[in-house]
């Protein structure tokens, strides 16, 4: 028996991991492999002209750390939690603006409130689908992908245990789940209770008529979940 959490352990809260470790197994395996993107030159001067960046995930900001700091440093960026600021915060200079709640519709009516001018929104392409009818600019900065080396890790995760609850953090990141479990064993994954840190991710789970939880809390939605997931093994 254990608890499979599809988000790198690093960024999973010392606190959270011991208290889950405390009571089972617990196994990390994102289901994704994240990768920067070349960008085009007409992209680099788009984020150069811009009087505010967007930015929605962690990996984001340590892409734009990493390699595109220097494009911008005076328009403010934009961000979904405490996290993301936390990480920009000791590397940039720009002002770091956090949404009031961990969502894309409270981020949004922010930079509206703000009248902001000129956004530019730095995301993944899984997440384009997402921002298609937002106000601004979007540049895909980083790829979510896959490839045979992981898939035969994550095989191995469904042979040799039996997992009885997932985090799962996107709907890109259960397909893949999906398509691994199923080779193992074709009904397996109706018996997993599922948490997810969004209402995006859990309605899809929620279509494939799977259990679903999903933090009622708009802040801190990791911590929340992780705390639903205690709770529910503690009460198993």
């Amino acid at each position: 028996m254990a608890i499979l959490i599809t988000y790198p352990k690093r960024k999973v809260p010392v606190y959270w991991r011991r208290r889950l470790e405390q009571l089972t197994d617990v196994i990390y395996f994102p289901f994704r492999v994240l990768t920067p993107v070349d960008l085009l030159e007409e992209e680099k001067r788009r984020i150069i002209a811009s009087k505010a960046l967007v930015i929605t995930s962690l990996y984001g900001a340590q892409t734009f750390i990493d390699g595109l700091n220097s494009l911008n440093t005076s328009a403010p960026i934009y961000v979904l939690s405490k996290k993301i600021a936390r990480l920009l915060e000791s590397k940039v200079t720009n002002q770091v603006v956090i949404s009031p709640a961990e969502n894309r519709e409270t981020l949004l009516a922010t930079l509206q409130e703000n009248k902001t001018q000129k956004i530019c929104w730095l995301i993944g392409d899984k997440a384009q689908k997402y921002y298609e009818d937002f106000i601004g600019k979007k540049i895909v900065i980083y790829r979510n992908t896959w490839d045979q080396l992981h898939e035969n890790k994550g095989l191995k995760i469904f042979l040799k245990r039996k997992i009885t609850m997932a985090l799962v953090t996107s709907a890109s990141n259960f397909d893949r789940m999906y398509e691994i479990m199923t080779k193992v064993d074709s009904n397996e994954y109706k018996r997993i209770s599922y948490f997810t840190l969004g209402k995006s991710t859990g309605d899809y789970l929620k279509s494939k008529g799977l259990m679903v939880t999903v933090p009622e809390k708009k802040s801190e939605v990791l911590e929340k979940t992780l705390s639903n997931i205690w709770q529910a093994e503690k009460d198993r």
